[in-house]
């Protein structure tokens, strides 16, 4: 099949598509014949790996794609609320061109009620609605955040997870004296539940200090909520446990996962998170909250702790997690056989059989 990916990925590296979307396009590559094309003026230093990635600047307009991207055989749209999605998705339609979207988190109740609720219903009912109801399907990352968006739409679909390429080095051992817990990702206090995980933290301060207990938070530096998260660590008192670093990525993101004990992920919603996906794939437990759609597997997997999101669930795992410190090596051990599920090349296989079902039908 020939297959165009477009995208709008944007600079920063703590962004999960940024670096989803090149794998997924690369291993798509063994199985089909494929074109990515991001819109924005961004290219990341590992774009360059991916021999089938374009900027949009290298074509003008994507009704002018070489052949036979052309006229290709399916389009996949990653992420949501662009406008030269819509657009482009009308021209498809007239040349009978099918397509999907990859809503990554955005179709789900929390997401579509959030602070933002009004202005995104008054523009899914001028542009995104039809969008939506006239794609060939919809692809979700997991089966809860298929489960939270068909409340709202009932587009067909089908679940194929992110995926992570194997790390050539795993953890192989934890503190002897605490737990050094970390966070990586884009800090957005409502999204990732960090307000609640903050407060949690604060009610049991002299606990997890007694279990030398720290908690290394990275995110892009003034971006998103970090100025806020800041001021949320020094207001609650937890300043001297949890402290907070600019974003990493590459070889310094692998070390700083190889020298931590545990992973948080406490989010109200999320697609699928790469971020998690690494951080078990390198041998690291997990804490997760429901919203960051790996709950079920992780406690399926004895992987790590879960927790149900609220303040008081969040503080009563935690204390959970310093009781049975001496399980972080069989939960480690654990966590990389889960992260097995999720190999790239599996999963674009997977992706491939998909799709092709769906054309046929």
């Amino acid at each position: 099949m020939n297959i165009l990916f477009v995208s709008h990925l944007t600079s920063n590296v703590a962004s999960g598509p940024n670096w989803s979307v090149p794998a997924s396009v690369n291993a798509l590559s063994e199985f089909d014949n494929v074109l990515w094309v991001n819109m924005t003026d961004v290219l990341l230093p590992h774009w360059k790996d991916v021999k089938d990635y374009h900027n949009i600047s290298d074509y003008g307009s994507l009704k002018k794609l070489p052949i036979p991207f052309d006229n290709p055989d399916l389009v996949v749209f990653e992420g949501f609320y662009f406008l030269d999605d819509v657009f482009y998705a009308k021209w498809l339609r007239l040349k009978r061109i099918p397509y999907i979207i990859v809503p990554r988190g955005s179709f789900t109740w929390q997401a579509l009620h959030n602070e933002a609720r009004l202005k995104k219903a008054v523009a899914h009912m001028l542009f995104f609605d039809s969008f939506i109801r006239k794609a060939t399907a919809i692809q979700y990352l997991t089966k809860k955040e298929q489960s939270d968006s068909m409340r709202t739409f009932s587009t067909r679909s089908f679940i194929v997870p992110n995926g992570f390429n194997e790390p050539s080095v795993k953890k192989s051992s934890f503190s002897d004296n605490g737990i050094k817990a970390v966070f990586v990702g884009r800090l957005g206090i409502y999204h990732k539940g960090i307000d609640n995980l903050l407060k949690a933290i604060s009610e049991i301060k002299e606990d997890l200090k007694k279990a030398n207990f720290t908690l290394e938070m990275y995110g892009p530096a003034h971006q998103y909520d970090y100025d806020d998260v800041r001021r949320m660590i020094d207001d609650l008192g937890v300043s001297d446990i949890v402290f907070l670093f600019d974003a990493i990525s590459g070889k310094e993101k692998e070390q700083v996962l190889l020298d931590a004990d545990l992973f948080i992920l406490t989010s109200r919603l999320e697609g699928h998170p790469m971020g998690l996906i690494e951080a078990l794939a390198y041998g690291l437990p997990s804490f997760v909250a429901p919203g960051s759609n790996m709950k079920e597997e992780i406690e399926k997997h004895n992987a790590g702790w879960v927790c149900d999101g609220e303040v008081s669930g969040i503080r009563d795992a935690l204390l959970k997690v310093i009781a049975e410190k001496d399980k972080l090596g069989e939960k480690g051990f654990n966590a990389q056989r889960l992260a097995r599920i999720y190999n790239w090349r599996t999963i674009s296989e997977q992706f491939h059989n998909e799709i092709e079902g769906i054309l046929n039908d």
